[in-house]
């Protein structure tokens, strides 16, 4: 009898879980393919945190998805309402 997971997926984690198992690789297929520890990538899926850029690049390629399409940013925002300048 398999052991039920307590933890809860938050809806990023599940976004990247949904991006992996679309593809049909396992975590230690991605983990192979971008030098990430599989131990990461289920705590990412489990949590929805995620490490630096580098990280960030490989699972978009992994995927098949633009970095925007990874992180889930809203189309809507329009760039020009992006602050690029330090507030003083």
């Amino acid at each position: 009898m398999g052991r039920k997971s307590k933890t809860r997926r938050n809806s990023y984690g599940a976004w990247l879980h949904f991006l992996r198992r679309e593809k049909k690789l396992s975590q230690a297929e991605v983990a192979k393919l971008s030098g990430i520890p599989r131990t990461t990538l289920m705590h990412w899926e489990r949590t929805g945190n995620l490490a630096g850029r580098a990280q960030i690049l490989k699972l978009a390629i992994i995927y098949g998805v633009s970095v925007q399409e990874l992180l889930r940013v809203e189309k809507s925002i329009k760039p020009s309402l992006v602050i690029t300048t330090p507030i003083s």
